[in-house]
């Protein structure tokens, strides 16, 4: 072999050697979840600083402005959680792999508004029958009026309002259920309640048509998993 074949043979060699070792890199270490990581590094937010909520966080990135995306224990369902929101886990739970309940609250005397809001998840059962659950929040708030209908890629809801003194303060009240648009029988009942914090306060102003904007766009961000937590047959069915 001549000298010029000699050289060309290494530059080939050099260049495939080369080539091996860009396209060889050590295994990338799966990404933490929030339960993972350091409350120290996690936005200093409820939604991450509480154990309880923590564990069921999916990701530290925003899914929206102020939301981020939260999982049900279970498994059945994702949601938005507002950054400036409390998780009340000891108002919260699940039964089985069929019933999950979430209570977040939130409470700010700058603003002058607070408020209170419960999402009870069924799978069978009443989720087949909507019109039963409705019938009970419209005698349990004695609401009169026709349901107004909100329809988006994950679901139908109904829901209506009304506005109550509740122990001396005047509070707007959303109410209503979503029904999964897939085949298995997912629905989601909530009823929200906000107020003012003082209402003697001057800035006691609180925007009807804004509080609905705000829950119905709580209610819009649960995308329902299709399918039971385990995958197998549930006792509330």
């Amino acid at each position: 072999m001549n000298k010029s074949k000699t050289l060309l043979a290494v530059v080939i060699a050099m260049m495939l050697g080369g080539c091996g070792q860009m396209g060889s890199s050590p295994e990338e270490e799966p990404e933490k979840t929030p339960a993972e990581m350091d409350p120290a590094d996690l936005p200093q937010i409820d939604a991450f600083q509480s154990e309880h909520s923590r564990e069921m966080m999916v990701s530290t990135e925003p899914v929206a402005d102020g939301y981020y995306l939260m999982r049900s224990k279970i498994g059945a369902f994702t949601i938005w959680f507002p950054e400036e929101a409390v998780f009340m886990y000891n108002a919260s739970g699940v039964d089985g792999d069929h019933y999950e309940k979430l209570r977040f609250a939130y409470e700010s005397e700058e603003e002058n508004r607070g408020f209170l809001v419960d999402f009870q998840y069924n799978y069978g059962g009443n989720a087949k029958k909507p019109e039963r659950l409705l019938d009970n929040l419209r005698g349990r708030w004695d609401y009169e009026e026709e349901w107004r209908e909100m329809e988006d890629e994950h679901g139908l809801t109904y829901y209506g309002y009304t506005i109550e003194d509740l122990e001396g303060y005047q509070s707007y009240i959303f109410m209503g259920y979503k029904v999964s648009s897939q085949e298995a029988p997912q629905a989601m009942e909530f009823l929200y309640i906000s107020s003012c914090v003082d209402e003697e306060a001057e800035s006691c102003q609180m925007d009807l048509a804004e509080e609905e904007a705000y829950i119905l766009q709580w209610v819009k961000s649960i995308q329902f998993s299709g399918t039971r937590g385990d995958g197998g047959e549930t006792d509330g069915e």
